[in-house]
C-alpha cells in the first residue's frame, strides 16, 4: 500500500506556518493577549463582547496547542493529539487546532480521524488551506485503500482533487515561505492524484474490454469473421508516451519546475530551490559560480507557460513512472 508511511519531514515542516513555542513560553503582556483574543474571534462567529468570558480558556488552549506543536516536532504524534484535544476541549472555535490534530492523525495513519478533523477545520474556516490539503489528500488515500475499482471510485477521487485545487488557489499568490512549502506539497499530491485517476481509468477500461471478449467472439463466430486479438491486446495495453524536455527540470532538484526563475547568469532554476541555495551559499549561481544580482531575478514566463501546458494536458507530469495506483505515495 502506498501510504502506510508518509513523508514526515515535509509534513511536519509545514507546521512552522504557525509559530512553534513550548508551553513554558507563556503569554505575558496584555497587548499580546488582546491580539490573540482578537484573532480568535475573527471569522469564527464569536461575538466580540464574549471574548472576556472565553479569555481564560483561549489562553490555556493556546498553551496546549503550542505543546502539541512541540510534540509534532519531536515526532510524538499520540502526545500531540492529546494536547490538541485538550486545546479543543477548552476552545473549539479555532480552525487551526483541528487541522493540527488532523496532521497528527494522518501521520499515525488514522485517516478517518484525520478526515473528520480536516472537515471540522474547514467548517470553521473555509480559508484554511492546510485543512483543504489534508481533506483532499485523505480522500485520495481512502480511494487507494478501497478493494475494488469503479466509476464511483473515480468520482470520489475527483472530490479529493477538488479539495486540493481549493488549497492551491488559496496559497497561489501567497509570498509566505511556509505557505510556499505547503504549495509544493499541494502540487505534488495534485499530480499524484491525477495520475492515480488515470491509472484507475486504465484498469476499468481493461476490465470492461476483457469482459466483452467472449461476447465479441460469439458475434464474430456468427458472422464468420476473424478478430485480430493481438491488435486488441495492443490497444488495451497502449501507454501514453510523454516527452519531457530536460529544460523543464530544475538543475538543482532535477524535478519539474513550479516557478522557473531566470538569473543574470543565463540559467533558470525553480524559485524555491534557488532561494534555498542563496540562503546557504550566498548570491552565487550554483553551476556557473557567477555572482547573482538578487534584484535581477526574472520569472521565466515563456518556460512556465510551456510547463503548465503539458501539466494541463497530462496532469501527472513528473511522476509518469508509477504503474500501480495503489503504490503512489501521497505527502
Amino acid at each position: 500500500m502506498g501510504n502506510t508511511t508518509s513523508n514526515h519531514p515535509q509534513i511536519t515542516g509545514v507546521f512552522s506556518e504557525y509559530s512553534f513555542h513550548h508551553k513554558n513560553c507563556l503569554i505575558s503582556s496584555h497587548s499580546t493577549q488582546r491580539k490573540i483574543l482578537k484573532a480568535a474571534s475573527k471569522g469564527n462567529e464569536i461575538p466580540h463582547r464574549s471574548n472576556r468570558r472565553f479569555a481564560p480558556n483561549i489562553l490555556k488552549s493556546l498553551e496546549f496547542k503550542s505543546e502539541g506543536n512541540h510534540y509534532i516536532q519531536m515526532k510524538q504524534y499520540k502526545k500531540a493529539i492529546e494536547s490538541y484535544t485538550q486545546a479543543i476541549n477548552l476552545y473549539d472555535h479555532d480552525s487551526i487546532y483541528f487541522s493540527n490534530r488532523s496532521v497528527a492523525n494522518k501521520l499515525l495513519n488514522r485517516f478517518q480521524e484525520a478526515k473528520q478533523d480536516a472537515q471540522q477545520a474547514i467548517k470553521i474556516d473555509k480559508c484554511n488551506s492546510r485543512a483543504h490539503f489534508l481533506y483532499g489528500t485523505v480522500i485520495l488515500i481512502e480511494v487507494q485503500m478501497f478493494p475494488d475499482i469503479s466509476e464511483a471510485l473515480i468520482k470520489q477521487a475527483l472530490l479529493g482533487i477538488e479539495e486540493l485545487e481549493k488549497a492551491s488557489d488559496q496559497v497561489k499568490q501567497n509570498k509566505n515561505e511556509q505557505k510556499n512549502k505547503l504549495k509544493v506539497l499541494i502540487n505534488q499530491n495534485l499530480a499524484k492524484g491525477k495520475r492515480m485517476i488515470y491509472l484507475i481509468r486504465q484498469e476499468i477500461d481493461k476490465r470492461n474490454i476483457l469482459s466483452l471478449k467472449q461476447t465479441l467472439k460469439d458475434i464474430a463466430h456468427r458472422q464468420h469473421q476473424q478478430l485480430d486479438w493481438n491488435l486488441i491486446e495492443q490497444n488495451i495495453h497502449k501507454k501514453t508516451e510523454i516527452i519531457l524536455p530536460e529544460y523543464f527540470l530544475c538543475p538543482i532538484t532535477y524535478e519539474i519546475m513550479d516557478e522557473p526563475t531566470l538569473l543574470n547568469s543565463g540559467l533558470t532554476y525553480d524559485k524555491i530551490s534557488i532561494q534555498q541555495q542563496f540562503k546557504q551559499n550566498g548570491y552565487v549561481d550554483p553551476i556557473t559560480r557567477e555572482n547573482i544580482d538578487p534584484m535581477g531575478l526574472i520569472q521565466n514566463i515563456q518556460l512556465q507557460n510551456g510547463i503548465q501546458q503539458i501539466q494541463q494536458q497530462y496532469g501527472w507530469i513528473g511522476i509518469e513512472n508509477e504503474r500501480d495506483y495503489k503504490a503512489i505515495k501521497f505527502e
